[in-house]
């Protein structure tokens, strides 16, 4: 293998792939990313066996090679040099020799042949999203999915079709659930509900956000997402996602508006003083007024009062304040309704006049 290419355009293929590839796998070989040359170009690939990536570089090929070469290292020489054409050789023992015009660096490698295939799959039919839709929707569920593998069926999004050619996608721990529904333009993406892992859902929204559009199709047990530079398979959990819909309360006798930009602030100032263990923030509501209050004896203790449209008899409510925050965070509306029904039942948060997102907070004793 012989090829030249910019560096600053193999330092950006690089930076995409090194989410994927794992720095502390019992495997050496998954630290590694597969470098392979096409007649387009430079094809390099990183897994860690439940999410892999294939991206291009744009390269002059001399040569035909492959070779698996240390995932962080590699990109940590490329980033580093100067802007310009490099060249890269494949030389004796799996080594690869990087040189510009100044500098030479030689770098360990595995044989190519020791590298897992990337999963083989017919991608014609593909099925077309705006990315930024789904970049959104994303960012307004994924804060609540499960934290670790305890519970594999809730370590990912779901992701189900429904009626009217509507895409929902959910996300729980537990404690804590956020539902988001958007009515697409076009047939469903999905067939069927489908769980996608934290993980391959993390890299999944780093490449939305420099996408406009992303086709994406779902296998028996992967989900391939492709876009104009890469394609990104991601193994699905095939577990069977939790009844959400039983923890979506039907009723709420309490029901209050405020500003979301309000009480986001007033709320990051109060939690400073939450404990470190529970992140617990009381609130007391009353007559056009609610009282955030937070207490760590060996601390101190916050107290802010907001401006909310209420009426009603007294009540005190306790809530995670890290989980309000990231529902605050996700809502892109002015106004939010939050309804309870005592100081015992979940809070229901929505943003005013938008019944399409939905997030469901368990209480806690306060």
């Amino acid at each position: 293998m012989d090829i030249k290419c910019i560096s600053s355009d193999l330092s950006d293929v690089l930076s995409i792939v090194q989410g994927v590839s794992e720095r502390r796998a019992t495997m050496p070989i998954l630290s590694h990313i597969h470098l392979s040359t096409e007649e387009s170009g430079l094809k390099i690939v990183a897994t860690d066996l439940e999410t892999t990536i294939e991206a291009w570089c744009k390269s002059e090929i001399r040569s035909h090679g492959s070779i698996a070469l240390p995932s962080k290292k590699l990109f940590e020489i490329i980033r580093e040099m100067p802007k310009g054409d490099i060249s890269l050789k494949l030389i004796e023992n799996n080594w690869i020799q990087i040189t510009n015009e100044k500098a030479s660096f030689k770098i360990a490698g595995l044989p190519a042949t020791d590298y897992p295939a990337v999963p083989e799959q017919d991608l014609s039919g593909l099925s077309e999203i705006d990315a930024r839709l789904l970049d959104d929707m994303i960012s307004k569920t994924i804060f609540a999915i499960a934290a670790d593998d305890l519970r594999r069926n809730l370590a990912g999004i779901y992701v189900e079709p429904c009626e009217n050619n509507t895409l929902r996608i959910i996300g729980t721990d537990g404690h804590r659930l956020s539902y988001v529904q958007n009515k697409l333009e076009s047939n469903h993406l999905v067939e069927r509900g489908i769980i996608v892992p934290r993980k391959g859902v993390i890299e999944l929204k780093k490449l939305l956000r420099s996408a406009d559009k992303v086709g994406i199709k779902v296998f028996s047990s992967f989900l391939v997402a492709v876009f104009d530079h890469c394609k990104l398979y991601i193994r699905l959990i095939e577990q069977d996602y939790p009844d959400y819909k039983q923890v979506i309360p039907k009723e709420s006798r309490i029901s209050l508006i405020l500003d979301r930009e309000d009480f986001l602030t007033a709320l990051r100032r109060v939690a400073v003083f939450s404990s470190e263990k529970t992140k617990s923030i009381k609130m007391i509501l009353d007559e056009s007024k609610l009282d955030l209050i937070a207490i760590t004896p060996e601390v101190g203790e916050a107290t802010e009062q907001i401006s909310v449209d209420y009426s009603g008899d007294k009540l005190e409510l306790g809530f995670n304040s890290t989980y309000i925050m990231d529902v605050m965070d996700a809502i892109n509306e002015k106004n939010v309704v939050i309804k309870v029904t005592d100081e015992l039942s979940p809070a229901l948060i929505m943003p005013q006049d938008n019944e399409d997102y939905i997030s469901v907070i368990m209480p806690m004793r306060v």
